[in-house]
């Protein structure tokens, strides 16, 4: 997991660099940093695990895994012009994970 850790933490890092250096020419960055999320990657490796599926959803608030249009959603407005004064952050999108 520190591989992964230290990824994230780069592209949340990466994400503020753009940013800052976007904004003069009208580029805005932002990431979303999304928590577990209900895939055909993730369904294939958990199967009928259930011990294991409680073991990631156990670690968020809302106790489930995302949809991925939870996640496509906040991507679309994002990019959308009604999102023209954000930049330079990260969205948490974890069903509370990070509240821990």
């Amino acid at each position: 997991m520190v591989a992964h850790c230290a990824a994230n933490a780069g592209v949340v890092g990466m994400t503020r660099r753009l940013a800052l250096e976007g904004a003069p020419h009208g580029i805005r960055a932002v990431s979303i940093s999304p928590g577990p999320v209900s895939t055909p990657a993730s369904e294939r490796d958990l199967g009928d695990d259930q011990a294991a599926r409680d073991a990631v959803t156990g670690k968020t608030l809302l106790k489930r895994f995302a949809r991925p249009e939870e996640i496509v959603e906040l991507a679309a407005f994002l990019a959308s012009d009604r999102a023209a004064y954000i930049t330079g952050t990260d969205y948490l999108v974890d069903g509370g994970a990070a509240a821990w």
